[in-house]
């Protein structure tokens, strides 16, 4: 007999945070970003899917062409790109209606200050129209757009005010990591995602935490690679070492239950 937790096949992992690009360029870097490329990269690593999440503002990004590129791939589920609003809910319902599963939030490129009251009108709207909200929790930047108040009490005052919105925690807090995995214990509404982290940080003190966390907190985690930044072979390699003393339920959990269950997959 075989002991559960000896892999004979590839574990099935489902990418939870991908961002292929309309122009096929990343940010000035000499990263390929383009769907196709996503789409292969996918298949070559053994990964059941991904959730190709747009950016506003970059390289090009609308919600009407990103969803065409999307739909030329069953591998990839969409998630809009969401700038600020005036009228969040209008846009949400439009979003919803074109097919998203999701949106994204990232307080820098969209130049939204976490602290604002505007966060918890994008998580209200979006639990009212079943989105989930994609909140990018890496707010590291120049000191002119650095945030002044403690990012982790403007997204919980947003969550306050917003009970019903589902939002996966996207790079789970960085260096933060415990702190917003024990928001994350008590709310399930929340889901802890790794991708950057995992793959950023490694050989740092945050490995600790990250093994403690798949040993422990596995039904509230979430692996990603944040394509094109990262490969899928680079996420496959790191999972799988982290993955070696984890019994089989807790590896799937991680590796693609998780993300496919909180997004209704």
């Amino acid at each position: 007999m075989i002991p559960e937790n000896i892999m004979v096949e590839p574990i099935p992992i489902f990418d939870s945070l991908a961002h292929p690009t309309l122009t096929g360029m990343w940010l000035g870097h000499k990263l390929d970003a383009r769907f196709s490329v996503l789409a292969k990269r996918l298949e070559e690593a053994n990964f059941v899917g991904a959730c190709a999440v747009g950016l506003p503002k970059i390289e090009g990004y609308s919600h009407t062409k990103f969803l065409e590129a999307c739909s030329m791939y069953a591998t990839l589920v969409p998630i809009a790109g969401l700038d600020v609003l005036d009228n969040p809910d209008v846009e949400m319902e439009q979003i919803k209606q074109m097919g998203f599963r999701g949106i994204k939030v990232h307080p820098r490129f969209a130049g939204l200050d976490p602290a604002s009251p505007a966060l918890a009108e994008i998580f209200r709207a979006a639990a009212c129209h079943d989105l989930v909200v994609f909140y990018c929790t890496y707010l590291h930047s120049q000191i002119s757009s650095y945030p002044e108040s403690d990012p982790f009490f403007s997204l919980v005052r947003a969550l306050k005010n917003a009970p019903q919105a589902k939002v996966v925690l996207v790079h789970g807090g960085d260096v933060q990591l415990l702190r917003y995995a024990e928001l994350v214990r008590f709310n399930r509404n929340l889901l802890l995602d790794l991708s950057l982290t995992m793959l950023k940080y490694e050989g740092s003190s945050l490995d600790l935490d990250i093994q403690y966390l798949c040993r422990k907190f596995d039904e509230r985690l979430c692996i990603g690679t944040d394509f094109p930044e990262y490969t899928h072979a680079q996420l496959r390699k790191r999972f799988e070492h982290l993955a070696t003393d984890l019994p089989m339920a807790k590896i799937e959990n991680i590796g693609h239950k998780n993300i496919m269950n909180f997004l209704e997959l």
